[in-house]
């Protein structure tokens, strides 16, 4: 089975998407950093919801790429158009 380069793009952002939602906030246990509290905060609370960011993490990138080429053949071609 041939996957498509896209959907195996969008699959590797979304595992990088929990890996970096679980390892971050135990990296922080000790941290000093103002802004640290709220990052364990924030985990703990949407814990939960890591697997719905995943999933959305998915679907955001691999729509992303397949638009990217319309967007540059038609977008940004009319865009320097306009500079004409």
């Amino acid at each position: 089975m041939d996957l498509d380069s896209d959907l195996l793009i969008a699959i590797t952002a979304a595992m990088v998407n929990i890996i970096m939602s679980l390892v971050v906030p135990p990296l922080l246990k000790t941290s000093t950093f103002p802004f640290s509290t709220q990052i364990k905060k924030n985990y703990t609370c949407n814990r939960e919801i890591i697997m719905i960011s995943s999933m959305l993490t998915i679907i955001f990138v691999y729509i992303s790429l397949k638009i990217t080429p319309w967007m540059r053949s038609n977008v940004f071609s009319n865009i320097a158009k306009l500079g004409n």
